[in-house]
């Protein structure tokens, strides 16, 4: 058959190299590929005819369907989750974005348009507040659970003092006896049903104390009924045992004024210090007054809240002007706002709008928010006080039941308000701990420049205490 001798002729040139076909076979060997490979016969015309038919040519591959076909509705859902995402990290961070955002805001839209913008804040925050303690509770301690906190405080060594009999000897001039420890103030309750610890004065987790010889103590105070989760922590210090210092900012309050400060805790006083807190509003807002290193950061002011360290290390508080003014031995002063509490009452100025509280014209004094403050007792030791979602007439209704006899408010707002305690360590370093679990900055902030004031204390008993050798006369 014609097929078949073709196909062996084929198969014989395939197991011997052969030079290209011509070119007039090229259709021969096209029809000879593309015929069935089986043994049925082949005729002369079917091959003929199947010459003549041309080979069909392959379909078009099917374009590839997308993984993913984007949708108004599905661009608008990764929007939403997009958006949601942001938020829920803005909130969880929002003490890290708060001051950042707030001056980039007044720079903006204004202070008095800002200020409208916190309000709304405050209130958004405050029901959410409000919300999460119905279903989910909320702390009934503002204080961390006590850490490991390793203290090591250097003890002087003991003066030995040889005597001799041909010798009279001066002791200089007697000293009064080492004062008796400091008894805190009564608390008062202001609620029926008071907390575990909530107005009983410890010394725990505090440094450089102890109950039976206490330079420093602490509790809380709930203030509000209708937010029971508002938490004020108050330090109580004695006065006649530490030294309080006061810092101008690099920034605030005077660096608007070209009045800079130097924003550090000098080396010299970190061997003693015990603790450090906040100071008051930045310059601009409100134009408080301060005088402290040697500098008039603002002018002081009459009719404010104001608190002054002398050079001997006596602290007065009151209303500038009034209870108290400038006097020669002077070393610090700062003012801010109204008193909170004077002469052992509440103030009625504590519900006043305005710029009483602030230095725009919206009621600040409702802003619920962090707030912080310092005050005297009677006995006339200090206080530190500080707390969460807080009115001015809160804050100062915990001042006035932890004991305080004037008291005045310092800054609000995180992350702003911080109050931190320090541990010596073997090494001479310091250990930093925040005086309130829930505080949102770093305890250690205080070691480093600052660029808004702060206060500080140290350890200073010279008052009481003879370190002098006696020399004979």
């Amino acid at each position: 058959m014609l097929w078949k001798g073709l196909w062996m002729r084929r198969a014989a040139e395939a197991a011997s190299p052969a030079p290209s076909p011509a070119p007039e076979m090229a259709d021969a060997v096209a029809i000879e590929a593309a015929a069935p490979a089986d043994s049925s016969p082949m005729t002369l015309e079917s091959s003929a005819a199947g010459s003549a038919t041309p080979a069909p040519e392959a379909a078009p591959a099917a374009p590839r369907k997308p993984l993913w076909k984007p949708t108004r509705r599905r661009v608008l859902l990764g929007l939403g989750i997009v958006m949601v995402a942001g938020l829920a990290y803005g909130y969880t961070h929002k003490s890290d974005f708060s001051s950042q955002g707030a001056d980039l805001s007044r720079r903006i839209i204004g202070d008095e348009r800002t200020a409208r913008l916190e309000s709304w804040y405050f209130r958004l925050q405050d029901r959410i507040d409000r919300t999460k303690y119905r279903f989910l509770g909320g702390d009934t301690d503002p204080f961390a659970a006590p850490e490991v906190v390793v203290q090591f405080v250097a003890r002087p060594p003991q003066q030995i003092i040889e005597v001799s009999l041909e010798h009279s000897y001066d002791f200089g001039p007697e000293l009064p006896p080492p004062p008796k420890p400091m008894t805190p103030p009564d608390t008062i309750p202001l609620r029926d049903t008071l907390e575990s610890g909530e107005g009983v004065w410890t010394t725990s987790s505090l440094p450089r104390t102890s109950p039976e010889d206490p330079i420093l103590m602490r509790t809380f105070v709930r203030p509000d009924k209708s937010r029971p989760y508002a938490l004020v922590g108050v330090l109580l210090m004695d006065s006649r045992r530490v030294m309080l210092h006061m810092v101008g900012g690099t920034a605030d309050p005077g660096g608007d004024r070209g009045v800079k400060g130097p924003g550090v805790i000098p080396q010299d006083d970190r061997a003693l210090l015990i603790a450090a807190w906040n100071g008051g509003f930045k310059g601009p807002h409100g134009g408080y007054g301060m005088i402290a290193n040697g500098k008039e950061y603002r002018p002081l002011r009459n009719g404010l809240a104001s608190i002054a360290v002398m050079q001997d290390g006596t602290i007065k508080m009151g209303e500038w002007g009034n209870d108290i003014a400038w006097e020669e031995g002077m070393v610090g002063v700062r003012q801010n706002a109204v008193l909170l509490v004077r002469n052992g009452e509440i103030s009625k100025r504590v519900t006043e709008g305005n710029d009483t509280w602030g230095y725009v014209n919206v009621n600040s004094a409702e802003f619920i928010t962090w707030r912080s403050a310092v005050g005297l007792t009677k006995d006339g030791n200090l206080l530190y006080a500080s707390g969460n979602s807080l009115s001015a007439e809160t804050l100062a209704k915990a001042l006035w039941a932890a004991g305080a006899h004037t008291a005045m408010q310092l800054d609000i707002n995180t992350p702003y308000v911080l109050g931190a305690t320090y541990f010596p360590q073997p090494d001479g370093s310091l250990s930093a701990l925040k005086f309130m679990d829930t505080m949102s900055d770093n305890p250690a902030r205080f070691l480093r420049s600052q660029e808004r004031d702060f206060m500080y204390i140290t350890l200073d008993e010279t008052r009481y205490r003879n370190t002098t050798p006696a020399t004979p006369r």
